[in-house]
């Protein structure tokens, strides 16, 4: 009986051995969670670290685009002064050549003026000899 004892006994031994391999296996296979409290700590702790960096970032990317707008600012103040410039050298070229036209359309009028009095000129000078020509024509003719 003794025998029979130890046979039951070591059985028993065996069986609870591979349920201790059983159960450890299938834990090993299980992913496990860890709780990872001391990495979620020291991950928020460096954000939180890294946020006056951030802000600095910040903070240095306004004040360019604050700089950025001074210079365009100043920029469009150059330009409406270059404006205003060119539209008073503009008004002043139109009025220029405003007066230019009206020098050229009083040369042509003098022109024009000039070229009817010569014509008329000569067309009288003509119509003079013509006239004495013609005159002294029927003269001679009535006294014949």
């Amino acid at each position: 009986m003794k025998k029979n004892k130890k046979t039951h006994s070591g059985s028993k031994v065996r069986a609870a051995a591979l349920l201790f391999i059983l159960i450890a296996g299938l834990l090993a296979a299980v992913p496990s969670a860890h709780a990872n409290y001391f990495q979620d700590f020291y991950n928020g702790v460096e954000k939180f670290s890294d946020l006056p960096g951030q802000v600095n970032q910040l903070k240095e990317s306004y004040q360019e685009t604050l700089d950025e707008l001074d210079r365009t600012k100043q920029n469009a103040k150059a330009f409406e002064e270059q404006n205003a410039q060119l539209m008073e050298q503009n008004r002043q070229l139109a009025e220029t050549v405003s007066q230019l036209k009206q020098i050229n359309e009083q040369k042509e009028a003098k022109a024009k003026k000039l070229k009817v009095t010569l014509i008329t000129v000569i067309l009288l000078v003509a119509g003079y000899f013509v006239g004495i020509r013609l005159l002294r024509l029927l003269m001679r003719r009535s006294n014949r």
